[in-house]
């Protein structure tokens, strides 16, 4: 694991989009997952840039949705899909895309989703964004770290953090499907990114356990952050 340092937003965006060049330049048909959610906003700047002016192409790359809540439709206000397709998706140029479906059987997307990670031949890149409590995607503390896609309960913080992307009331945020920590492990690069004030708890937690090699569920970030193929990128922000 190395923790890097950025000054802004912006320069971390830049850092991870240059990496995502490479891997696509090495394996244009690379399998990319980026979280939905505006910690990933640089990232999402800094790709859909490159794609505009020619230095990317994402015509031969898939891109996996990380999450979703349970019950809320893939177009909806406040759907991490609706969220990806927006801000993303629909600038970045993937032909090949798969998105959790909030309405249809969870178990059943589990194993879709499943079926697309090996297709792919498993993640070539993930950029996580850490939550408050430590969570990556809606693996919530006490996660079992071998699990791999599967149906989540959603912590109290992280349904209330979520009311943000919801132009009204946010319906009852109780379960939702995501990779799991097995998923993330198994990837061959990994991104951990945070970039607020608000993260400043969690990241001097994670980095006091990754010190004294103590990653548990009860941070399950300091799971993925572990990894040596891992790099845990923070703005100056987060220590402002």
């Amino acid at each position: 694991m190395d923790m890097i340092r950025f000054s802004d937003d912006r320069a971390v965006g830049e850092y991870i989009a240059d990496g995502i060049c490479r891997i696509v330049g090495q394996k244009p048909d690379a399998l990319i997952c980026i979280a939905a959610g505006t910690t990933s906003f640089p990232v999402f700047d800094a790709i859909r840039a490159r794609v505009a002016d020619g230095r990317l192409s994402l015509e031969k790359a898939a891109f996996m949705g990380m999450d979703e809540w349970v019950g809320l439709p893939m177009d909806a206000d406040g759907a991490m899909a609706d969220f990806l397709r927006r801000h993303f998706l629909d600038s970045a140029g993937f032909q090949d895309v798969f998105l959790f479906d909030g309405m249809a059987n969870p178990e059943g997307e589990c194993v879709l989703a499943e079926r697309f990670i090996a297709e792919h031949g498993n993640f070539d890149v993930i950029v996580f964004g850490v939550g408050v409590n430590g969570h990556v995607a809606l693996n919530e503390p006490g996660v079992d770290p071998a699990l791999h896609t599967h149906v989540a309960d959603v912590a109290g913080v992280t349904a209330s953090v979520a009311q943000k992307y919801f132009e009204g009331d946010a319906p009852p945020l109780k379960q939702g499907v995501t990779i799991g920590i097995a998923n993330a492990l198994e990837a061959k690069k990994l991104y951990v990114m945070a970039n607020s004030p608000q993260k400043r708890p969690v990241v001097e937690r994670i980095l006091r356990m990754i010190g004294n090699q103590n990653p548990t569920s009860e941070v399950p970030a300091s799971f993925v952050v572990a990894q040596p193929q891992a790099e845990f990128c923070v703005t100056d922000d987060v220590f402002a």
